[in-house]
């Protein structure tokens, strides 16, 4: 049998093992806590760096995109500029090349009797019958008498000029002299003397030389046939300027 003594010792362990108990059982839960809530927060800031990173990543591209448009449009406009550049080139070889099938007396200005300054590259694209003539000249207003005559007939359909070689004379004069003969339907005008040198070189003297009735037709692309002297026709002309229609 316990004695009383005895019985209170045990009961005192008891009390003491079970208070032991009960603090080995706290002590871990709180420890615990901690490590779980920083797991949380390491993985918030992990998914927030990559998710910033992918942000960055797409403003890159965006970037990067942006500038392929701008390099892609500053290369169109280049090609753009280049084909713009090029059809100029091209249009001014066209221009000089036409020029250059001209003889240098077709590019020369002249002035009219009516005051009105032209050259016979912007005749290019109709029939021209020019003759050369001088004032004091019978067989070069005989001549011119059937000029009038093939310049009424052609109407539009070709030029009829005569060209003085008397440098000297002033506008009036030859157009006086086309009213006094009924010359009406013939443009008038007066070389100057550049343009009569560049003639002779180009026909020839006898281009310079009236009694003759010297003579040309030019085609509608602008080409100069050879000189042709002696007294020709009305229908002679109008067929020669037809033919180079």
């Amino acid at each position: 049998m316990l004695t009383f003594p005895r019985r209170r010792a045990l009961a005192l362990l008891a009390v003491t093992g079970l208070t032991l108990a009960a603090c080995g059982s706290d002590d871990p839960a709180p420890a615990a806590a901690p490590a779980t809530a920083a797991a949380p927060a390491a993985a918030d800031e992990s998914m927030s760096e990559e998710s910033m990173s992918e942000e960055s990543m797409a403003e890159d591209s965006m970037s990067d995109d942006s500038m392929s448009e701008d390099s892609m449009s500053d290369t169109m406009s280049d090609d753009s500029m280049s084909e713009e550049s090029m059809a100029d080139d091209s249009m001014s070889e066209e221009s000089m090349s036409e020029d250059s099938m001209l003889a240098a007396w077709q590019t020369l200005p002249i002035t009219d009797v009516n005051g009105e300054t032209f050259t016979f590259a912007e005749l290019v694209g109709s029939p021209v019958v020019l003759e050369f003539f001088a004032t004091w000249c019978p067989s070069c207003r005989e001549q011119l008498g059937a000029t009038n005559e093939a310049a009424q007939e052609l109407g539009a359909d070709a030029a009829v000029i005569a060209l003085s070689v008397e440098t000297d004379l002033s506008a009036e004069d030859v157009a006086a002299y086309a009213a006094d003969n009924g010359f009406d339907s013939v443009r008038f005008a007066v070389m100057t003397p550049e343009m009569l040198a560049a003639v002779v070189e180009a026909f020839g003297q006898s281009a310079a030389n009236p009694p003759s009735t010297p003579k040309v037709v030019i085609d509608a692309t602008g080409h100069a046939g050879e000189l042709t002297t002696g007294a020709e026709s009305a229908d002679d002309l109008v067929a020669a300027a037809r033919a180079g229609g």
